[in-house]
């Protein structure tokens, strides 16, 4: 647990316990008697990052429904998932169906055909449904189709929809469905053990969880999109030094036990991308912090700055390649990371557009959704602000189809005395 003023640490510790329960009430209990005698140190927000426990829990075995033209003519045609994603896949069922990157229908939807197997899906006892659809990020209409049969048979199901998660490879989006639907679960018990504990100490300070980003999204959200928190702690590490440091834009290199690796902070906020990539295989359509090895090939703008963070818990040896830290702490930076992260927004999509002006009114409107997209997250609305924003044309593609992604950034809080 790390409690954060502004760029000060107030207090850091750790707790032992026989019980996850027992840990974070042990946590909350020692934070609130840190604070509670001071009302000018109010906590505002508890962030809390849950990946590790994603990581290690078993998740729960998915249905895979995959809405295309036609099934695949052998197995070689077939999604290749990742081991940790295809040994969850009790059952796969096709449906006919599908967009094209246009939002054209590819095959009229085959729902009835759909409805008869629905009998058969309930009696496994799964209650956990992926959905992923050729040309959903275009089109989303056969996906929610799916999706509302469904529920017609039974609402307890925890269904995720792939077009939620972006990315142009129906691979991609079918891992991330079927990851996020698996983890959905445990997603749900965190928030509920989190939000029990938090509301003992600190009934009104706002809960989160920390995302891939290096933002933050309210507990609630955990049961729906446990995914994006899944890979938040290098991010987090990222963050945590540049917001020890004060230095908003730059490289921030850290140097660990196991190795350097270096990312990169624009506006406060670790720079990001739309993938998680594992090798040549598919990959996690979550937007998460850019984050590599370093190397001594390793290229830097003459007028780049840089945070240079020792983080190893054994001091001696220099670091290598002749880096010279800036700053070097031994506490959990993660958790400073946790502390100082923005709620985040992320709009991304596809336009068809005929014009630069087309273009420009595309991006302008992203850029709106993606604010009050963080408004609604629990933002003030004075205090958001876009962190970046493209446009991109589609490999490819048909002429006039382009990619919009735009991420916003905002916070609840304005005063420098309240602690997260």
């Amino acid at each position: 647990m790390t409690a954060l003023e502004g760029q000060k640490i107030l207090h850091s510790s750790g707790s032992r316990a026989g019980s996850l329960a027992e840990a974070v009430d042990q946590t909350l209990a020692q934070l609130h008697s840190l604070l509670h005698n001071d009302p000018l140190r109010p906590v505002t927000e508890i962030t809390a990052d849950v990946g590790p426990l994603l990581q290690t829990r078993s998740p729960a075995e998915v249905v895979a429904i995959r809405v295309s033209p036609r099934p695949p003519a052998d197995a070689f045609h077939s999604t290749s998932l990742p081991s940790n994603a295809a040994s969850l896949v009790r059952r796969a069922i096709h449906v006919r169906g599908g967009h094209d990157v246009r939002g054209r229908e590819l095959a009229p939807l085959g729902l009835e055909d759909f409805v008869a197997e629905l009998p058969s899906i309930v009696a496994t006892g799964i209650r956990n449904i992926s959905i992923t659809g050729v040309g959903s990020i275009a089109a989303t209409a056969h996906e929610e189709a799916v999706a509302d049969a469904l529920l017609s048979q039974d609402s307890d199901m925890r269904i995720t929809l792939s077009h939620g998660y972006f990315s142009n490879a129906f691979r991609d989006r079918d891992y991330t469905a079927i990851l996020n639907s698996a983890l959905s679960a445990t997603g749900d018990e965190l928030a509920t053990l989190l939000e029990r504990s938090c509301r003992r100490y600190f009934p009104s300070a706002a809960l989160c969880y920390a995302k891939n980003d290096g933002g933050s999204g309210p507990l609630s959200l955990l049961s729906t999109t446990p995914v994006h928190g899944l890979f938040a702690e290098p991010a987090m590490r990222i963050l945590g030094c540049a917001t020890l440091t004060g230095v908003p834009d730059g490289e921030v290199i850290l140097g660990e036990d196991q190795g350097v690796s270096v990312g990169l902070t624009r506006h406060g906020i670790p720079v990001a991308s739309s993938l998680i990539r594992r090798g040549h295989g598919a990959s996690l359509a979550s937007n998460a912090a850019v984050h590599a090895p370093y190397t001594r090939n390793h290229l830097l703008a003459p007028d780049a700055v840089s945070v240079i963070a020792d983080l190893r818990q054994s001091i001696g040896a220099p670091l290598p390649f002749g880096l010279k830290p800036t700053i070097s702490i031994r506490d959990d930076v993660a958790l400073v990371g946790c502390a100082a992260a923005l709620l985040t927004g992320w709009i991304d999509r596809l336009e068809s557009v005929v014009n630069e002006a087309d273009l420009r009114r595309a991006q302008h409107l992203a850029e709106e959704d993606a604010q009050s997209m963080t408004v609604n997250l629990g933002a003030a609305p004075g205090n958001t602000r876009i962190i970046e924003s493209s446009a991109s044309s589609v490999a490819y593609s048909y002429p006039g189809i382009v990619r919009v992604r735009v991420r916003a950034a905002g916070t609840r809080a304005v005063a420098d005395s309240e602690v997260k």
